[in-house]
């Protein structure tokens, strides 16, 4: 099967469906083979559903690409989803017995495991429903294929996309077909693993060629083993070995039987260690050139990086690469042996699995940009540095509010530094709600679009969410947003220290219901375009902000605090007199190293010139970078250090 979709969750559903109707009871069961990892919270598996609507009631068990197994339901039409369990397996069943509905996994198709048990008073399920499979990519635009076998108790005979799904899905099933398994490999070293498999069905063969494919993340070619020859189901294994420490792998088992079929299994991920048994580094932390370190702020710079943390190498500026490493299960360390331009076509490059460093430092001249999307960062602990978005009008998601860089709602413990995020639509940069420990540091935020407000004049920065804690916005330069410099929304705490803010209707808004709280500190407010307040609402501790447009009042509204509510340990202010050279030299990506959008816009600050766009076609559109290549050697000690010398070479020029 496969399918699109953003998700089966929520309050409504997006994704293929292989169904038949039933009335009454019933005892259905599916091995799942493979679910394509389209995304961390992609899904595959057995639904029972009340109707054919978006909103319908429903039970799932699902399994995801990791091979965890749960229950999901929603317990009526347009409530919300929730789930329960979750352990590995791969065989799945719903058993109805009246208004009983009970779900359970299995790692063989005999023993059973009960994963819940759903009455009448847990959902609304008619007397005839549709039950079948289904499959959900988590990702608009992306289809995600699933593999099942040895469905029993129903013979589906409809099949369809459900929801709004952007890209359709289909079935293909068959009969008689070899199946194998990709399982754990073993033994694994810096230069070698022991690859394992399963053939699980001949599909009716004598015989079958039995090896591995396997490849470096992120790169394309697969490299193939020599093969074992099985005449029965069982397993297989091959040693590799030529490996790369530190790296991840992906592997997946192939039969080629002699009726001329290919069966292949569902990719499993691998990591070698470091070749050298080096001591880990934690406590060197990351420095820039600037005053304002990553760690300054509440959140800690990527605690988990170590001399062990598996590298990445981009090597192409493709979104097929970016995506393949950004959504790799584990922590990763991301470098760049190319420069150039990255279309996200319309849509989004998310981060979904926890501790990634993306370090654009490592790039050679003139580094990475994304145009064309938005960068969503919902993962914890993470660090971004030396990165370009510029998500603009055009594609798809043109047509409707998104920022050019976000971090999700609930995430903890990130830190943006040194990155450029132009051309938004809404918020250009934003922080989401209910977060935990957000730094963002040194960044360049600028030329918010006006789009899709015709009616309205206006060109947000930035935004952090409702419920947000100790968030830090430090060492940043705003320039052409008419609003939000920044918006502290309800219930958020922050410090907003040595911000210089250029081009604006109205700059720090900091909420009207006094429950923000904030230390505005060494901030400059730089043309004030109609006299509207720098500083306005919310509960503040005010200390050496100033303004070079004595047309705009300082403050409104602003319930002043004789000390600060919140700061960080390690951060120091500088004092505002010297605010506007440093952040100049300091702010975006690459600072030595600038683009020429990016030096333009600060150009247009130092010399207080520009003026708000509607369309990135105002400015030159686009940028097409030159795709430079070099080889980077990652040590097998000191990364932390060998992280700083790169950062500080495009930040000082050195």
């Amino acid at each position: 099967m496969e399918g699109g979709g953003a998700d089966i969750w929520g309050t409504e559903d997006a994704f293929q469906y292989y169904y038949t109707p039933v009335s009454g009871d019933f005892d259905v069961a599916v091995r799942s083979i493979a679910v394509e990892n389209t995304d961390i919270w992609a899904k595959a598996g057995l639904m029972v559903r009340d109707s054919l609507e978006a909103n319908a009631s429903n039970a799932m068990v699902r399994r995801r690409p990791n091979g965890e197994v749960s229950l999901q339901w929603r317990p009526e039409s347009g409530g919300e989803t929730t789930s329960a369990g979750g352990a590995e397996a791969d065989w799945l069943r719903f058993v109805r017995s009246g208004d009983t509905l009970e779900a359970y996994r299995s790692t063989d198709g005999e023993s059973w495991t009960t994963i819940g048990v759903l009455t009448d008073a847990d959902i609304a399920l008619s007397e005839s429903v549709s039950v079948g499979l289904a499959v959900t990519s988590h990702s608009v635009g992306t289809s995600c294929t699933a593999t099942f076998q040895g469905l029993t108790g129903i013979e589906p005979d409809s099949n369809g996309d459900i929801g709004d799904v952007a890209v359709s899905g289909g079935v293909n099933a068959q009969t008689g077909v070899p199946l194998v398994s990709s399982t754990e490999p073993t033994d694994v070293t810096a230069t070698g693993a022991t690859l394992r498999g399963e053939l699980t069905d001949l599909g009716g063969a004598d015989a079958a060629e039995c090896y591995f494919e396997y490849r470096e993340v992120p790169h394309e070619s697969w490299t193939t083993t020599q093969t074992q020859t099985l005449t029965a189901a069982g397993s297989f294994a091959v040693d590799a070995d030529g490996l790369t420490d530190r790296r991840y792998y992906e592997v997946r088992a192939v039969a080629d039987t002699d009726d001329g079929d290919t069966a292949t299994g569902a990719v499993v991920q691998f990591s070698t260690p470091n070749r050298s048994n080096s001591q880990p580094n934690s406590d060197a932390g990351p420095s820039s050139s600037s005053q304002f370190d990553p760690d300054d702020g509440f959140a800690r710079a990527a605690p988990w990086l170590d001399d062990e943390t598996p590298i990445i190498t981009i090597t192409e500026p493709t979104r097929d690469q970016l995506d393949r490493a950004v959504t790799v299960d584990g922590e990763r360390l991301i470098v760049f042996e190319t420069s150039g331009t990255v279309d996200l076509d319309g849509t989004q490059l998310t981060v979904t699995n926890d501790e990634l460093y993306l370090a654009g430092q490592t790039a050679p001249s003139p580094g990475i940009t994304l145009i064309g999307g938005r960068f969503f960062l919902d993962a914890n602990d993470c660090v971004i540095q030396h990165i370009r978005i510029r998500k603009g009008d055009t594609g798809p998601t043109g047509e409707g509010p998104s920022d050019a860089v976000q971090t999700g709602d609930g995430t903890r413990n990130n830190v943006i530094d040194h990155c450029t995020a132009t051309w938004g639509i809404d918020e250009t940069f934003s922080v989401g709600y209910d977060t935990e420990n957000t730094t963002v540091s040194n960044c360049l935020i600028a030329e918010a679009l006006r789009f899709p407000y015709p009616d309205k004049d206006v060109h947000y920065g930035t935004l952090v969410g409702d419920g947000s804690e100790n968030v830090t916005l430090v060492g940043n330069v705003w320039a052409h947003n008419t609003n939000r410099l920044p918006r502290l929304k309800a219930e958020t705490t922050s410090v907003v220290v040595n911000n210089v803010m250029y081009h604006y209707d109205e700059a720090t808004n900091l909420g009207e219901t006094g429950t923000v709280y904030s230390s505005v500190v060494g901030n400059g407010y730089l043309r004030g375009d109609n006299g509207d307040t720098n500083i306005d609402g919310g509960n503040a501790y005010l200390d050496d902000n100033y303004s070079a447009d004595p047309e705009t009042p300082m403050t409104e509204n602003v319930t002043e605090l004789n000390a600060p509510p919140l700061w960080p340990d390690g951060l120091a202010a500088l004092p505002s007199e010297e605010l506007e050279t440093h952040n100049l030299e300091n702010a975006g990506a690459r600072p030595a190293d600038r683009t020429e959008h990016d030096e333009r816009v600060i150009d247009q600050v130092r010399n207080r010139t520009g003026s708000f766009i509607d369309s990135q076609t105002e400015v030159g559109g686009y940028p097409d970078l030159a795709v430079v290549t070099h080889e980077l050697t990652v040590p097998n000690g000191g990364t932390r250090a060998w992280l700083r010398s790169w950062a500080r070479r495009v930040e000082e020029g050195s």
